[in-house]
């Protein structure tokens, strides 16, 4: 896959920038009195944080001539014993999604209702991710 460097330097760029809003979100959370806006804040610093490690490991496969789904990981593991346990955490995320569910229709509290919405959110995506996986890098039949 080849990449223009301008897109190189631009994640470069991208990366910086994440891990000095994950400071500042640091400091801020500090600052702040209601638990609520910590527990935003704490999250988004959080995720700051996981965008910057995702560009730093994107960096190391850019550049390459495959594409990011050709790449094979070389381990020692089954594929089939690995697919299987991807499907596993596909079935744990969607007990975590109803579960998160019922508890955020259950509750009155906003701020607790918010954080469990984001929770939800994240659940979906990861639920979506393993399956792109499965279906992508796992194509064999178990």
């Amino acid at each position: 896959m080849k990449i223009d460097k301008s897109l190189s330097d631009l994640i470069k760029e991208q990366v910086k920038l994440e891990k000095e809003i994950a400071k500042k979100f640091s400091t801020l959370e500090q600052r702040v009195d209601s638990v609520a806006a910590k527990l935003l804040i704490r999250e988004m610093q959080l995720d700051t944080k996981k965008h910057a490690e995702i560009l730093e490991a994107a960096l190391e496969a850019i550049g390459g001539p495959k594409s990011f789904w050709d790449y094979t990981i070389h381990i020692d593991a089954d594929k089939r014993a690995v697919k299987k346990e991807l499907e596993e955490h596909i079935k744990a995320e969607e007990t975590m999604m109803s579960q998160i569910g019922e508890e955020a229709r259950k509750t009155d509290d906003e701020a607790l209702k918010l954080l469990l919405n984001h929770f939800a959110e994240d659940e979906k995506r990861h639920h979506k991710n393993l399956e792109t996986i499965v279906n992508k890098a796992y194509k064999m039949e178990i």
